[in-house]
């Protein structure tokens, strides 16, 4: 059994990590990170429960919503902009610690506020709050596992974290429609990822990779060789670290922010990750957010709306499920091109239900792509950028996506108030037409590539030619790397 490197050089975190054999170690991560996601999903799906009991019984407009909708977009603004920022300054672990504890305690607060203005403003702490969960998370997620299994392991994560709106949406169900206050309920579950800071306190590192990006090489090293240990006491043998491939050169630059990307020569991942996430974010947040309004806008009441939200919602979570099982066989931009096409034509048909079965079905079905969609999309969004700029570049293209859903919001309502339910699904559907479309002309290749052979800059600036040499792959060749059975 080989025991942890000692005395390693600066340089080798990555591929130190690449070299870990999947162990409980990487489990227990990966259930952990999907603990911050249950809350943040549950946290997404909050309101579109809660908005038509709103209305009934504490005089809310559909005005009101939408300005809660925008105010909740634009703290998703903040928590992305800030939480990525902080993160690339002082962490992944204590800023994902933070936001916790923001989200936790103004979600608490929330179930005690009935005016939409007090609402209005938790709604947006409580964005900050688990937004900036939602983008450290998808990073440390991306760092710590190795790339046979990047895929897989944010698609299980998001699949765990699928419990969160279902369990969100069947208590909605059976509490909302029956009692005044019942509405309340589901913010007080919020403040339970309390117990959550505790475990993330105990039992998750920081990033390895983050730590030598900034120079800290020694505590790099104590963190990658603890780790290291835990998986040998757990009976797996450390293979030989391979040495890394040599890189084009980057001059020298000590920053981490916007500008010392575009200088780093990172424009093109960066503005094509912040494209894709912008259209497919406001295209999620049109259907999922508004999901309850339009079915009480199609006539349903409070009972039938609350019962086939939480069928929609329950169906969306197999779309996680379903991405497990291709996230690392086939490219995540071929993936994304397909499942935004799909996305785009299951809109258009609902725009021509014309029975309550159609109309459920059809929605479910929406639920299903628009969650099948997440994995990929937020493992490709953090792969392509280098650690060095990861959480900004992330947390910026969330940012700009959030910008605009903060004005599709107030665009739906016009739409409603104007042309009725059928315009927000037109408006879906050309948005995931696009999505696809950008995807499909200036995606680039990631699987199976470390990040950082992702990052470099050839790989990362230079649009994938048909008949260039394929890069690669890690993980499926040398005899000695570790198995991925199992994943």
């Amino acid at each position: 059994m080989s025991a942890p490197a000692a005395g390693c050089a600066p340089g080798l975190m990555g591929a130190r990590l690449e070299r870990l054999p999947l162990s409980r170690w990487h489990r227990t991560i990966v259930v952990l990170l999907a603990g911050a996601l249950v809350f943040e999903y549950m946290d997404l799906y909050s309101f579109a429960f809660t908005a038509p009991a709103l209305m009934k019984h504490e005089g809310f407009t559909v005005h009101d919503v939408a300005s809660i909708t925008g105010a909740t977009g634009i703290g998703t603004l903040v928590g992305a902009g800030t939480g990525g920022w902080l993160a690339n300054r002082f962490g992944r672990r204590p800023v994902l610690l933070a936001c916790v504890v923001t989200y936790s305690l103004c979600s608490l607060l929330n179930a005690v506020v009935a005016d939409p203005t007090g609402f209005l403003v938790l709604r947006f702490a409580t964005a900050v709050g688990f937004q900036g969960m939602n983008v450290v998370t998808v990073v440390l997620l991306t760092e710590l596992m190795p790339a046979p299994v990047r895929g897989r392991a944010l698609a299980w994560a998001v699949a765990c974290g699928g419990a969160g709106p279902v369990l969100m949406a069947w208590l909605g169900f059976l509490v909302v429609p029956r009692v005044d206050w019942g509405w309340r309920v589901l913010y007080v579950v919020g403040a339970l990822a309390l117990a959550l800071f505790v475990v993330i306190l105990r039992r998750l590192p920081e990033s390895p990779r983050w730590l030598e990006s900034v120079g800290d090489h020694e505590r790099a090293e104590v963190t990658m060789r603890a780790i290291e240990e835990q998986i040998v006491r757990q009976g797996r043998p450390l293979p030989p670290i391979e040495a890394e491939p040599a890189r084009p050169h980057v001059a020298a630059d000590t920053g981490t922010g916007v500008l010392a990307l575009i200088r780093a020569g990172y424009v093109r991942p960066f503005s094509v990750t912040s494209v894709i996430w912008t259209l497919g974010i406001v295209a999620y947040f049109g259907f999922n957010y508004w999901v309850s309004t339009l079915l009480a806008l199609r006539g349903y009441d409070l009972e039938q709306t609350t019962l086939y939200t939480a069928i929609i919602v329950t169906a969306g979570v197999l779309g996680p499920l379903a991405a497990t099982s291709f996230a690392d066989r086939w490219q995540r931009k071929h993936i994304l091109v397909g499942v935004g096409a799909c996305l785009s034509v299951l809109a258009l048909l609902s725009t021509l239900a014309d029975s309550t079965v159609t109309t459920i079905a059809l929605a479910c079905l929406l639920s299903f792509g628009f969650q099948l969609a997440v994995p990929p999309t937020s493992t490709y969004a953090s792969e392509v950028l280098p650690t060095r700029f990861r959480s900004t570049g992330l947390g910026w293209a969330t940012s700009f996506a959030r910008i605009a859903n903060v004005v599709a919001a107030q665009v739906i309502s016009a739409l409603l108030l104007a042309f009725g339910t059928d315009s927000v699904f037109y408006l879906v559907a050309a948005l995931e037409a696009a999505f696809a479309l950008v995807v499909g002309l200036f995606g680039i290749r990631t699987r199976e590539l470390t990040l950082e052979d992702v990052s470099s800059s050839e790989a990362a600036t230079a649009p994938a030619r048909a008949d260039s040499p394929p890069p690669v792959k890690v993980g499926v060749q040398p005899a000695d790397r570790p198995s991925t059975e199992g994943a």
